[in-house]
C-alpha cells in the first residue's frame, strides 16, 4: 500500500536494514534525509525507477547508520511547551507557537501548531493545554485513517469500531474486540502516516483474528503487503497488540 505519492522500502545494507520513506517528487537530484525522531525519507522525481534508489540509500547507509546511532545515545530534553519548539506530527515537524486564548486547543496551518492557552505564562497551563490539544488533533487525524481503512474489513462482517485515544507509553495500539473498540497511543500522532496505518489496520484485523496466529498474519499481509516495512517505521519496541 501507498499513503499519496508516498511507498515505504526496505534495504538490507550488509546485515542492517534501513526503512525508507520514498516520496515522488518534481526534483531533479535525490534528497535523503534522516529525520529527528529516526525515519528516514528520500525525494525522488517520479522517472527514477525505485532500484536505483534503493541503491543510493544503500550507498549512503553508513552516514544514516551513524546519524540513527548518535540518536539514539542522545536524549532529548525535556518539552516546555514555549513557542519555536519543534513538535513532530505524523513524521513531520511543526513549529510550536503559543498563543492566549480562552479555549485550549491547536490548529495546524503549514508547518506551524498553533497552540491556544489561556495562560501563556504559566508551565502548568501550557502543559495542559497541549495534552487537550493533542488528543483532539488524534481523534481527527486517527478517526481519518480508520474511515479509509475499515472498508477493508467491512466485507467481512466487521461493525466499525468505536475509537479511544490514551497515553499509552507501553504500546501504540489495541483492541477490545468484544467491546468493538480499537485504542490508540496519542504518542502515535507523532509518526509517520504511514506507520499510523499500519496500527490501525493491525488493530481492525483482530476483530476477525483476536490472537497473533498464522491466520492473523496472512490476513495483515494479504491487504497490507508492505505492513513490515510500515511497523519499522514506529522506531521503537512497542507493540500493537
Amino acid at each position: 500500500m501507498t499513503a499519496g505519492r508516498q511507498t515505504v522500502r526496505t534495504v538490507d545494507c550488509g546485515g542492517r536494514t534501513v526503512t525508507y520513506i520514498l516520496t515522488r517528487k518534481r526534483v531533479k537530484n535525490l534528497n535523503l534525509r534522516v529525520r529527528p525522531d529516526g525515519s528516514v525519507a528520500v525525494s525522488a522525481a517520479q522517472r527514477v525507477p525505485a532500484g536505483y534508489v534503493d541503491d543510493f540509500v544503500r550507498a549512503k547507509s553508513p552516514l544514516i547508520f551513524r546519524a540513527l546511532d548518535r540518536m539514539t545515545a542522545e536524549k532529548p530534553p525535556p518539552r516546555r511547551y514555549l513557542t519555536g519548539e519543534a513538535v513532530w506530527y505524523l513524521g513531520c515537524p511543526l513549529r510550536l507557537e503559543v498563543e492566549r486564548g480562552r479555549k485550549a486547543q491547536g490548529t495546524v496551518e503549514g508547518d506551524i501548531l498553533h497552540l491556544a492557552v489561556p495562560d501563556p505564562e504559566d508551565p502548568g497551563s501550557r502543559e495542559r493545554a497541549f495534552g487537550r490539544a493533542w488528543d483532539a488533533l488524534c481523534r481527527r487525524e486517527f478517526e481519518e485513517v480508520l474511515e479509509e481503512l475499515y472498508p477493508l474489513v467491512a466485507p467481512f462482517g466487521v461493525a466499525r469500531p468505536a475509537l479511544r485515544v490514551r497515553a499509552m507509553r507501553s504500546r501504540w495500539g489495541s483492541c477490545h474486540y468484544t467491546k468493538g473498540v480499537v485504542v490508540l497511543s496519542s504518542y502515535l500522532l507523532a509518526k509517520p502516516r504511514a506507520a499510523v496505518e499500519y496500527v490501525v489496520f493491525h488493530e481492525l484485523c483482530h476483530f476477525l483474528h483476536p490472537d497473533h496466529s498464522q491466520a492473523f498474519y496472512g490476513l495483515l499481509a494479504s491487504l497490507m503487503p508492505d505492513w513490515r516495512q510500515r511497523k519499522a517505521l514506529l522506531g521503537h519496541s512497542w507493540d500493537a497488540a
